[in-house]
Formats: C-alpha cells, sequence, structure tokens
C-alpha cells in the first residue's frame, strides 16, 4: 500500500502573485518583519478597498516554483497524493467563492497529472490522516511519519533545533524534497 502524501499549495507549489498585487497597490514592497504570516496586513486601513476591486486572482500567470511539476510528478506515482489547501482568505471572506475557482484552475492548468478526486480543500489540515506532510506552516506539521517545512518568508525565524524537537526537517526547495523522498 502507497504511503500518503500531503502537499500545500501556497508558498509550497507556488507562490502565487498575491505579494506583487499587494506592493503594486500599495506602491511599495511588503515589510515581511511588520505583515507576518498575511501579507494583507500590509495593507493596513486600505484592506476594504483592495478586496473590494474586484475579482482578486492570486494565481494569474503565476510559475510553480523551480523543479515543483517534475518532482511533484514522480511523488503522483510513488505516493497516494493529495494537494490540500485552504481558500479561506482572512479579512475577505466575500472572496473564498472566486479564491477556490482561482486555486483549482491553477492546479489543473500546472499539474494536470493531478486528478480533481486529489485535491481537498481545507483549513483544517489535521482532520486528515498523512503519513508524509509538506507545508510552509508547522500548524499543520503536528502527526505523520514525515514533516517537511517548506521554507517561506514567515517561517524563517524557527531554528532548526526547535524544528527538531518537533520532529520537522525545513527541506529549502523541491530538490531537497526529491532527495528525501525520492
Amino acid at each position: 500500500m502507497k504511503k500518503r502524501l500531503m502537499i500545500d499549495m501556497d508558498d509550497v507549489i507556488t507562490d502565487g502573485n498575491f505579494k506583487e498585487q499587494i506592493e503594486e497597490f500599495i506602491g511599495s514592497k511588503i515589510d515581511f518583519k511588520k505583515t507576518g504570516y498575511y501579507l494583507q496586513n500590509a495593507l493596513g486601513s486600505r484592506k476594504e478597498e483592495f478586496f473590494k476591486k474586484g475579482q482578486l486572482d492570486m494565481y494569474k500567470d503565476a510559475p510553480l516554483k523551480d523543479d515543483a511539476f517534475e518532482i511533484i510528478k514522480k511523488l503522483n506515482e510513488k505516493y497516494d497524493l493529495y494537494i490540500v489547501s485552504s481558500f479561506i482568505i482572512k479579512d475577505a471572506h466575500y472572496q473564498e467563492g472566486n479564491h477556490l475557482k482561482f486555486k483549482i484552475e491553477y492546479l489543473q492548468k500546472k499539474l494536470p497529472f493531478i486528478e480533481s478526486k486529489q485535491i481537498i480543500f481545507t483549513d483544517n489540515k489535521e482532520l486528515i490522516d498523512f503519513d508524509i506532510r509538506i507545508d510552509d506552516s508547522i500548524r499543520h506539521l503536528s502527526k505523520g511519519e514525515i514533516l517537511l517545512l517548506f521554507d517561506a518568508y514567515h517561517n524563517k525565524e524557527l531554528s532548526k533545533e526547535y524544528l527538531a524537537t518537533k520532529n520537522i526537517k525545513r527541506v529549502m526547495n523541491w530538490q531537497e524534497v526529491a532527495n528525501i523522498l525520492l
């Protein structure tokens, strides 16, 4: 029986274009130390104005991370693979239907070998058991045999020693994932 593998989408498969869209809107670069996990914190009092400007497709023309296509394709052959992602947008719940649509379209276009039944949208990934988890948030890496934290702007402060106490290994890119899982 194949091991079950969970792969997060945002900041793991793609960075999307959300950062660029916010920076264009505010006219300056985002200071990650001030925003924390939620990039929209850079909008300050202009959040409502930004989100109400129309359908926000943060995946339009967004590239996959380097080597993601080839490695995810190989992982899909070896494991019982699922893309598990949230479609919740903090501060803009009225955009969630569109966001869900854009995520599905992106995955279908960029990873056509992933079937619809392999895509799960939930904000609580702990509800589902997986042997292996790849995510950029330790919140979603609390259980499993192999726990891989994909390096991202919001998790850099987590030390190797701290991650070791949680049985979590940081990976910097998809080649490191391949070295561990393939």
